[in-house]
């Protein structure tokens, strides 16, 4: 039987000073720049965090913990944390996030897996913004095919495939329990790999997926549809 988890944590190195990433953390102005479309800081212990990423997605959570250029901890509105550490490294930061709560079962390291990756696809944007001064969100979000995933839990590395969404590309062709190996050659060894490419490419584009299925290897060409849209 898979274990329960407590925790899913994401981080990923800037070459920015701990001290310049806690801005992009504490300033709205600086936050806006990275991650978020507008939102309310008040940087103490016992202040509110209220995050407006639009297309009707919030959070709001009050800090709980506050060291300076170090870390950060809110609890949300369902009582569960979100912890951000800063950690010099290498001239830079390493920058990492840790949920907390209970997950098992496919259905829900979905959702895990999504909350982070959600999350992981803005800390790219704070490295992009920080190092190359690109905005990536344009970029994010673009297409799916209907597929929900998470990454295999155990045997051959891959994305497990959980739900399919009437309607949508992978409807009729995709099948859950599905391993999703491979996506155009990539190699998609966990949920986050899936999701980039897929999520990243234009809509109305062909992909080739390389699937495991009752021990089989199998090759599935799909066409993109904007995200979220299912076919006409």
């Amino acid at each position: 039987m898979e274990k329960v988890i407590d925790s899913v944590k994401r981080e990923i190195y800037v070459k920015a000073s701990p001290e310049k990433v806690w801005k992009a953390l504490t300033i709205p102005e600086e936050r806006n720049r990275w991650e978020t479309r507008h939102c309310e800081l008040d940087i103490r212990v016992g202040g509110t965090v209220s995050l407006d990423y639009g297309w009707g997605v919030s959070y709001v959570g009050t800090i709980v913990e506050l060291e300076e250029h170090r870390k950060l901890v809110l609890e949300g509105e369902d009582k569960e944390l979100t912890t951000w550490t800063i950690t010099p490294q290498d001239g830079g930061s390493v920058v990492a996030i840790e949920y907390t709560g209970i997950w098992s079962g496919d259905f829900e390291m979905m959702q895990a897996d999504n909350m982070a990756f959600g999350t992981y696809q803005f800390m790219r944007n704070l490295k992009s913004i920080y190092e190359e001064k690109e905005d990536l969100r344009p970029r994010f979000w673009r297409s799916w095919i209907g597929v929900l995933h998470r990454t295999n839990p155990s045997g051959i590395p891959g994305a497990k495939v959980v739900k399919i969404q009437a309607n949508t590309p992978a409807d009729g062709l995709i099948e859950v329990g599905d391993v999703i190996t491979h996506v155009n050659s990539f190699e998609t060894l966990a949920y986050d790999n899936l999701e980039i490419i897929v999520s990243e490419t234009e809509p109305n584009k062909m992909i080739k997926l390389k699937v495991l299925r009752d021990g089989q290897h199998l090759e599935v060409d799909l066409m993109t549809v904007p995200y979220g849209q299912t076919v006409q």
